[in-house]
């Protein structure tokens, strides 16, 4: 399962060029892929955390986050899973078959997070005291290389959606509200 949705990252379906390019050096930078357990565990050394959640869908994996120190944030008609790390709140993105995101449609159901800030990570992206994927370490790449890298993932992004992307799409956004 774990090497099936990084295959699935890498093949670009993610719209994020980053993650598609980062996710073939996952050991090197720091971010982890582990199968769901009953508790949260953060492997040592994790910049960024991936948990796999076998046979489940969106629903069970959001209990299973309430259960696990994760919180969520209420946004619009929208729901931000969040889960505070130190002094620092990390915004936490849902991959599945049933993401309401197209470029979150993922062949398993996960949760992927920021643990901590890489020593080298993009600068256009940062919000102080929140942890965001995209502070993914760059410390392989180049100033230029992550330019080129930004710009194509706004662009590929735009095309896997079929319109450039909007709050419903957002990073801070992990799901529609529920109806409960």
């Amino acid at each position: 399962m774990i090497e099936e949705q990084k295959k699935w990252i890498e093949s670009g379906k993610i719209g994020c060029v980053f993650a598609s390019a980062l996710v073939k050096q996952a050991d090197k930078i720091g971010w982890n892929f582990v199968i769901a357990e009953d508790k949260l565990v953060i492997p040592k050394d994790t910049f960024i955390l991936s948990i796999i959640f076998p046979n489940s869908n969106a629903t069970e994996v959001r209990k299973w986050a309430l259960k696990n120190r994760f919180y969520i944030e209420n946004i619009d008609m929208y729901e931000g899973l969040r889960i505070k790390l130190g002094t620092n709140i990390s915004w936490v993105q849902y991959f599945g078959p049933d993401s309401h995101v197209k470029t979150r449609q993922s062949p398993h159901c996960m949760l992927s997070f920021a643990i901590k800030m890489s020593v080298k990570s993009y600068w256009k992206v940062g919000f102080n005291g929140i942890l965001h994927l995209a502070h993914a370490s760059i410390k392989n790449l180049t100033a230029k290389k992550a330019d080129t890298l930004w710009d194509q993932s706004i662009k590929k992004t735009a095309k896997e959606l079929g319109h450039s992307p909007t709050l419903n799409e957002a990073a801070k956004i992990t799901w529609l509200k529920q109806k409960l």
